[in-house]
């Protein structure tokens, strides 16, 4: 299976500062919810594959937020 989410990366803060969404659309409405433009970059996409729930368990919760996920 794919998950495909957008990421805009906080340019001040930590990676957790980062605003996540499904669209591209909903990261920006999220950044203009959230803060200054200014203070984040802009969406890009991003993709991984996964074989089942266990395994995007096992990425999401491995050490520096799993294999491929960053």
């Amino acid at each position: 299976m794919k998950l495909t989410y957008w990421v805009a990366a906080n340019l001040e803060g930590d990676k957790t500062d980062a605003i996540i969404a499904r669209t591209k659309h909903d990261c920006e409405q999220k950044i203009l919810a959230y803060g200054s433009p200014a203070e984040y970059a802009p969406p890009v996409k991003k993709s991984f594959l996964y074989e089942d729930v266990f395994d995007l368990f096992e990425m999401a919760t491995a050490k520096d937020g799993g294999r491929g996920m960053g």
